[in-house]
């Protein structure tokens, strides 16, 4: 898996900025992950009450049938209400946060997960966190082999940067440790998002021109 690393003393996220909390206590329903992802858009949404499933379904990039399906599930669970308020928000809960910018960039719901996770654990003083593969595979209730596709995908998509890591034993053995996983400031995702997107339109643009030009090039007589 390809691996970036990068200086632990870069400049720290605000944790004010356009962010939004999510009670840890979710965590105890072990949601599916696009129930996870449902969920944790209605706490980023201020009046989720005024939402639709279409709504949902468009702005978290899955069906409408799926919205509903996992929404009548978590209101059986009893941690969203009927009018699509999450239950758990309340006070004396403790809350992780994520950037509200995630459910631009398109994010698989195992992903979101997982990167929630990271979040939910990361050391708030140096924004980094060590989690196993089988610890966030736990956490999650997904397999191993998803949290690792996971992973590349938000290592690839810049939400985070990984390091390997090593000790040695009693015996002076030394052994491969768990990934140290730094969380990047969310622009580094975004921007890379608008680089990628403006590349597929200019390819569109010239595939067009292109065609464009052949169709013109065969119109003609001989």
């Amino acid at each position: 898996m390809k691996r970036r690393s990068i200086p632990i003393g870069r400049p720290r996220r605000d944790p004010r900025h356009y962010r939004f909390t999510a009670p840890n206590a979710v965590w105890k329903y072990k949601l599916k992950p696009v129930e996870f992802v449902i969920f944790s858009y209605l706490c980023y949404h201020r009046n989720p009450g005024v939402l639709t499933p279409e709504m949902i379904a468009s702005d978290v990039h899955i069906t409408v049938s799926t919205v509903k399906k996992y929404l009548t599930t978590m209101v059986s669970k009893g941690i969203v209400s009927e009018d699509g308020t999450p239950v758990l928000m309340c006070k004396g809960e403790k809350f992780f946060t994520l950037p509200n910018e995630v459910f631009l960039l398109k994010l698989s719901p195992s992903a979101f997960m997982v990167y929630a996770y990271l979040l939910l654990i990361e050391d708030r003083r140096t924004l980094t966190c060590h989690p196993s593969y089988n610890t966030i595979a736990a956490a999650t209730g997904m397999s191993k082999n998803t949290v690792v596709k996971s992973i590349s995908t938000l290592l690839e998509a810049e939400f985070i940067s990984v390091e390997s890591s090593s000790y040695f034993d009693k015996h002076g053995l030394k052994w491969k440790g768990n990934n140290l996983y730094a969380i990047l400031p969310i622009q580094n995702a975004v921007d890379l998002h608008n680089q990628r997107q403006l590349r597929r339109l200019a390819e569109t643009v010239e595939r067009m021109r292109v065609r464009k030009k052949l169709e013109g090039n065969e119109e003609r007589p001989a």
